[in-house]
């Protein structure tokens, strides 16, 4: 089929997956395809990236023009990033005020403080921006008074600073905020605009500042994300702040109440009994998140402490094996914690719809009976992790989840019967198998005990022709979407390997 004759819809699709430098040569080849390339729904789909990709050839043709209807640009560290043609096309473009740029990503070094200084110079005339991301690995030489970011129109900010570097907002419709903590000097900015936040997304990487998280007022905040980590490579002094008292921290405490959704992901084991209660002033809470956390007595009692949670992720907790007994009875979704021994034993659970969870049990027949009879309205279920092969009895319980319509396996292996054993699954309408090793003749039993099924995602796969029978035909993916017409079968990196003397090579599944 001649090329010329696909639709714009088609060559565009196309275009997608050629690097930037030859989407600009394939422009000059006629005038549809320059309008396709550099029309407005083909460029608000696309990233501009400015870095050494082909060396100084790369940054030939990026023209004012092109810079002004580009709607996501990245500026990469790179030797070739403060080359005078492209500060001159920058310059050029952003204080004309037609700049278009909706999103800035800047990944630089100090040595690059030529393009940071004339981009930042000009982000109040870029009337369009609306997100902007920071990434310094060095100190910026020019800005010891303070890096202003000044925008009116700015609502998603993202700041990573290796060094110490002193920040001016003055942005006034800002809403969400994601930013690593190293100095003294990040929370300042944090604290001066917590006010106005809706989303706050926080890393610690310095534990001696976590205190004055507390000291910050969020009225308006509605989602937090606070994660705790302990980066010893870089080289940098923080002061221990000074101990604070509950008095402390009540604009904290009586400005959470618009708090929906929190998580926190804790890996050094600061928050367990120390701060953690700070939240239970967020009485509205619905999506909850704690990871790499110790489930002791005083956890569960916080966590039972939001009788509207719909939303609980425990996972990379860790357990003393003692149950834990959870009522939360508006409960939607549950994330168990990793390799969990016994059954968590819950009350008021009817509601959950959604349950991931992995096991080490071995025998997993009776540990998938004790979830049809723990959580009898199920309609999701992951079964992540797990140590032990799923033997091929696992499932002969499972048809007892009567509103079941998504299953996962995902990250074990899986045996070639679990299916053949598996009753009758009316219900199931999706199944997803990732990193599973089975034999290929799993697919054989698909129609049989999914005769509903409409999406199926193998992904990863290793599939395995075992036979001392060669005459014997085993199903293919052709003849399953056959046999499955009303089924979207879908494979990605997934490989057929054949134990035939004569044939040494795996054959690879189309996706």
């Amino acid at each position: 089929m001649d090329i010329s004759c696909m639709p714009n819809e088609v060559l565009c699709r196309i275009f997608d997956l050629l690097p930037w430098s030859n989407r600009k040569r394939i422009s000059l080849v006629c005038s549809r395809w320059n309008e396709i390339v550099n029309s407005d729904r083909y460029l608000r789909q696309t990233k501009l990236v400015l870095y050494n990709y082909s060396k100084v050839q790369f940054f030939s043709g990026v023209e004012e023009e092109l810079l002004n209807k580009q709607k996501v640009i990245e500026f990469h560290s790179s030797a070739m990033l403060d080359t005078k043609e492209l500060l001159l096309t920058v310059a050029q473009s952003f204080p004309s005020g037609e700049a278009a740029v909706e999103c800035i990503d800047l990944f630089l070094r100090s040595d690059h403080e030529q393009l940071f200084n004339l981009v930042i110079s000009n982000l109040p005339k870029l009337t369009w921006l609306k997100s902007l991301r920071i990434l310094a690995n060095e100190a910026l030489k020019a800005y010891k008074d303070g890096l202003p970011i000044h925008s009116a129109i700015l609502e998603k900010l993202k700041l990573t600073f290796y060094q110490n570097t002193p920040c001016i907002l003055i942005t006034p419709r800002l809403r969400s905020l994601d930013m690593v903590i190293r100095h003294a000097n990040d929370m300042n900015v944090l604290r001066g605009v917590s006010g106005q936040l809706r989303e706050l997304t926080v890393n610690f990487q310095s534990k001696d500042l976590l205190v004055e998280l507390f000291l910050c007022s969020f009225e308006n905040l509605e989602k937090l994300h606070l994660s705790i980590e302990n980066d010893k490579y870089l080289p940098y002094i923080v002061s221990p702040s000074a101990a604070i008292t509950w008095d402390d921290i009540q604009i904290c405490t009586g400005s959470i109440g618009n708090l929906r959704c929190l998580e926190v992901v804790d890996k050094c084991n600061m928050l367990r009994h120390n701060y953690l209660k700070v939240f239970v002033y967020a009485k509205e809470l619905t999506h909850l998140t704690v990871n790499y956390i110790h489930l002791d007595s005083m956890v569960v009692d916080f966590i039972t402490t939001f009788r509207n949670l719909q939303y609980l992720n425990l996972r990379g907790c860790s357990t003393t094996g003692e149950p834990l007994i959870l009522d939360l009875p508006n409960l939607r979704e549950l994330l168990m914690p990793y390799k969990h021994y016994s059954m968590l034993p819950c009350t008021n659970l009817n509601h959950l719809r959604t349950l991931s969870y992995s096991s080490s049990q071995k025998n997993h027949a009776h540990f998938v009976q004790k979830i049809t009879k723990t959580f009898t309205n199920l309609e999701t279920l992951n079964l992540l992790n797990f140590d032990y092969e799923l033997s091929s009895d696992s499932f002969k319980h499972l048809d007892e989840l009567k509103f079941l319509k998504t299953l996962t396996i995902r990250d074990m292996s899986v045996s070639n019967q679990i299916f053949a054993r598996c009753p009758l699954l009316s219900t199931l309408r999706k199944l997803e198998l990732k990193t599973v090793v089975t034999e290929i003749s799993l697919l054989t039993y698909l129609p049989l005990k999914m005769p509903h099924l409409y999406k199926l995602n193998i992904e990863n796969c290793f599939f395995y022709i075992i036979s001392n029978d060669h005459s014997s035909e085993h199903l293919s993916f052709g003849k399953l979407r056959e046999r499955m017409p009303r089924c979207r079968v879908s494979t990605v990196d997934s490989t057929v390997f054949t134990n035939e003397h004569y044939d040494q090579n795996p054959i690879y599944i189309p996706g």
